[in-house]
């Protein structure tokens, strides 16, 4: 079961890759809506066709995929036990990993719980190094 962050991330990665976004709670609806620029509260305002849903979601700053470099970083901190925030807005990440036991490689997916940036990373974590 994806977790919050995980949907408002997808629901906001469609938004901006212009692709249909299907309501999480109209089965065949579909949401639309546009970007709303403030002073202090950027966000994206979404509405259901089909019912009277409707969804904001902050963007301040906009959601943005981290570069592969980015996200190597990210694994390399977490084999060394630092704290990992977002390059962006100096959040928390929420970090989503899937071990294959017999071949050692490991998938990560990084998504800040505030700006809803993301990036994925495969590969043996031991091996991730920045420079290297």
């Amino acid at each position: 079961m994806p977790s919050e962050v995980e949907i408002l991330r997808e629901i906001a990665r469609k938004f901006y890759n212009g692709e249909p976004i299907p309501c999480p709670k109209h089965p065949g609806g579909t949401l639309s809506g546009s970007f709303v620029h403030t002073t202090f509260a950027d966000h994206i305002a979404l509405a259901c066709d089909r019912g009277r849903e409707t969804m904001t979601i902050p963007q301040r700053p906009k959601q943005k995929e981290f570069l592969a470099q980015q996200t190597e970083g990210f694994v390399e901190n977490l084999q060394r036990g630092d704290s990992i925030l977002c390059y962006r807005c100096q959040s928390p990440l929420e970090i989503e990993r899937h071990d294959n036991v017999t071949t050692g490689v490991a998938d990560f997916t990084f998504t800040c719980i505030r700006c809803l940036s993301w990036g994925s990373w495969s590969g043996k974590p031991e091996l991730a190094k920045i420079g290297a």
